[in-house]
């Protein structure tokens, strides 16, 4: 019995397999590379997007609080309050804007109407206005009523009649 001996692998063909896998393993950590530049690209403009997003939300329930809270043009108010510190919940809700607008209704009360009282649906009563008194005149109506009656209240509205054109 003979041991037979392998026959080793032609030297050039080893190089040439070793030369294929080295130019393959560049290729793939080229695009490795490549695909973590694009993942790092796509996280920050998702961040980008969620934040943009966030800021929109925040401004609409300031201008919605606004209004709610009666100024005068809501948009006016949110451009000048600095809403930086406003975050918002898991659940969406804004946190911190209340307080905020609160003291921008104090410190800027000329962008607020005064409030009014409330009404009897918000209170739950029926009370309203108080009765006509007796001998107060009726409205004037224009329909019904003639020239004698038109130049009557013309002029005790400080106005001539007729018009002189």
């Amino acid at each position: 019995m003979t041991a037979s001996v392998p026959q080793s692998p032609n030297p050039e063909t080893l190089r040439r397999e070793m030369d294929a896998l080295r130019a393959e393993r560049d290729e793939a950590l080229a695009t490795r590379t490549a695909l973590e530049a694009d993942l790092a690209r796509a996280t920050e403009q998702a961040s980008t997007a969620r934040t943009r997003a966030s800021r929109a939300v925040i401004r609409a329930e300031a201008r919605a609080m606004a209004a709610r809270m009666g100024a005068v043009e809501p948009a006016d108010v949110v451009r000048l309050v600095d809403l930086s510190a406003v975050t918002l919940t898991e659940d969406g809700t804004p946190q911190g804007l209340d307080t905020i607008m609160e003291a921008a209704r104090e410190s800027r009360a000329y962008l607020f109407t005064p409030p009014r009282p409330a009404s009897g649906a918000d209170t739950g009563t029926t009370a309203s206005g108080p009765a006509p008194r007796a001998g107060d005149p009726v409205a004037f109506d224009a329909r019904t009523a003639g020239a004698r009656d038109v130049k009557a209240a013309a002029s005790a509205a400080g106005l001539r009649w007729p018009v002189a054109t």
